[in-house]
């Protein structure tokens, strides 16, 4: 019988062998094959063209011929492109024609009416403070030590209408001046009135109707005649029209006697303002990340340096994760925005206060 001593050592050196190799394969693994490429999170032409045709009609938009429709197509991409640079999902989109609210630091924007024009037509057309010629009254302090709660809201007082729209009327600076003598008459009567913007747009000549205005001129004239006429009596039409001189001394639905100005740039006078009433602000909205606020609390980017659009300022607080945050009531439609208003960091460390909300905020007195 033949040996089987070969056999065994054989049989050792081809373990041997093997156990080599797998160890030599663990130690240096071959690269794996490259993944395929990950489908592109970009919308062809053809799926954009389709959702703008659904935005459009969602806004009832229409355009004179087909060159201002490519225009506004082309711009409402770079506008949908700009919105979904702050996402880290693939999908911008949000059901049909819709989209969902995008996070840039603690605000967030998603499209909305404005998305066919540029942040310079924006500006133009929906913004409207003019600071030309401002002779505002002497700052009217308020006592330091005076009552001031750590919140307010006027809504949930029933001292603020809703949100109105000011068209592509340069006329934000009345809306604000309105809003604050809404309040200030609902505080002091009970009733909640609302008032007419187009009398201002018409009757003020310290401004400019449609092509800008300044709140406060606003309310030295309603003070000057003793009142304001009702929206109902004195309807909005988006464009100056000739002065209804009959309805500034008569027919008033509010009554106001003069107005005051919070101190320049103070922060806590606004707040101590505020807790006794609406005030109308003076604000820089001319930044896309504005255009296309949707929610959460505004930091910027904006400037004190350029206001350019009125608000009124309807409350404050604490909240949304412990931040402090001004309620700012808009004119843009309640689709705009927080159902229309804004909510701007409050207490920031430069004294013009967000946006240059503390530069020239104004109030009513009966």
């Amino acid at each position: 019988m033949a040996s089987s001593k070969p056999y065994y050592l054989g049989l050792l050196f081809s373990i041997t062998c093997l156990l080599s190799q797998l160890l030599l394969s663990a130690a240096n693994p071959s690269p794996s094959p490259p993944s395929p490429p990950s489908p592109s999170c970009e919308k062809s032409d053809k799926e954009m063209r389709f959702l703008f045709s659904r935005w459009m009609a969602k806004y009832g938009k229409t355009y004179s011929c087909p060159i201002e429709h490519e225009k506004r197509y082309q711009i409402w991409k770079d506008n949908t492109n700009f919105i979904g640079s702050f996402r880290s999902e693939t999908e911008i989109f949000s059901g049909v024609g819709a989209f969902a609210p995008q996070t840039v630091t603690d605000s967030f924007v998603g499209m909305n009416r404005f998305g066919d024009l540029t942040s310079g037509e924006f500006a133009e057309q929906f913004t409207g403070f003019n600071a030309t010629g401002l002779r505002a009254p002497p700052p009217f302090p308020i006592p330091p030590d005076s009552w001031q709660p750590c919140c307010v809201d006027w809504r949930s007082s029933g001292a603020v209408t809703g949100v109105k729209f000011q068209r592509s009327c340069a006329s934000c600076w009345a809306f604000a001046a309105a809003a604050a003598i809404e309040g200030l008459n609902k505080i002091k009567t009970g009733e909640l009135v609302s008032l007419s913007e187009q009398v201002m747009v018409d009757c003020d000549t310290g401004s400019n109707g449609c092509n800008g205005g300044r709140s406060d001129t606003a309310l030295g004239l309603m003070a000057t005649h003793g009142g304001v006429a009702s929206e109902e009596e004195y309807p909005y039409t988006g464009v100056r029209g000739i002065c209804d001189v009959g309805k500034l001394p008569f027919g008033h639905s509010a009554s106001l006697s003069a107005f005051r100005a919070v101190p320049h740039n103070d922060e806590r006078q606004l707040a101590l303002a505020v807790a006794r009433q609406p005030v109308t602000a003076y604000i820089d909205a001319g930044a896309r990340e504005f255009m296309f606020y949707k929610g959460g609390v505004y930091r910027g980017p904006c400037s004190a340096e350029r206001v350019n659009h009125a608000v009124a300022i309807v409350g404050y607080c604490e909240g949304f994760g412990g931040d402090k945050y001004w309620i700012a009531k808009n004119s843009w439609s309640s689709d705009w925005g927080e159902q229309g208003y804004v909510y701007l960091a409050k207490d920031v460390w430069w004294p013009q206060g967000t946006c240059g909300l503390a530069t020239s905020p104004f109030y009513p007195t009966a």
